[in-house]
């Protein structure tokens, strides 16, 4: 996950505070995970971010990010729309 993620970071256009929204996650995590090591391999937040990683991949190849430039203010908005998107497709806890 971390090339895959690291990708991310770098073609997406999004700053890590907004990448940080996405993942529902800290600015602090995300820099974590691209400079020292991503979330522990099986573990529940690393098969969701795993899951927001593709995604966001599949963003980037479709032409979706980086974002085209706008206002802060739409940008935000844009952001928090993908945001609650990506957060449906995290995967649950197991029971």
């Amino acid at each position: 996950m971390s090339a895959d993620l690291k990708r991310v970071v770098i073609a997406s256009g999004l700053t890590k505070i907004e990448l940080a929204a996405l993942y529902g996650v800290s600015r602090q995590t995300i820099h974590y995970w691209v400079s020292t090591a991503p979330p522990r391999a099986g573990s529940l937040l690393a098969r969701q971010a795993e899951t927001i990683t593709r995604a966001l991949l599949n963003a980037i190849e479709r032409g979706i990010l980086p974002l085209t430039a706008s206002t802060h203010e739409i940008r935000q908005r844009k952001v928090g729309i993908m945001a609650r998107q990506l957060q449906s497709l995290k995967p649950t806890p197991s029971k």
